[in-house]
């Protein structure tokens, strides 16, 4: 395996991972804000949304990031 096909493996795998915790956080205060009956089981509801939309806003940050810094835009051929 080529070492660009192992870093562009590598890079997938971390954006793919940050995807899951982003996808994490949104069920987890879709689940608190629309499913009520859970709520009574947690004393702290407003944190644990606070901590879900910090732990899904950091995943969704740092995989811009990622894709930002380390992929390149398809080229796209002048149309004549």
């Amino acid at each position: 395996m080529h070492t660009n096909e192992i870093a562009a493996n590598m890079l997938s795998a971390v954006v793919k991972d940050l995807d899951a915790v982003e996808s994490k956080a949104t069920a987890t205060i879709e689940m608190i804000l629309f499913r009520s009956a859970g709520i009574a089981d947690h004393t702290s509801v407003l944190d644990e949304i606070a901590m879900w939309a910090q732990r899904g806003a950091a995943a969704r940050d740092a995989k811009t990031f990622l894709i930002d810094k380390f992929t390149q835009p398809e080229k796209v051929e002048d149309e004549k």
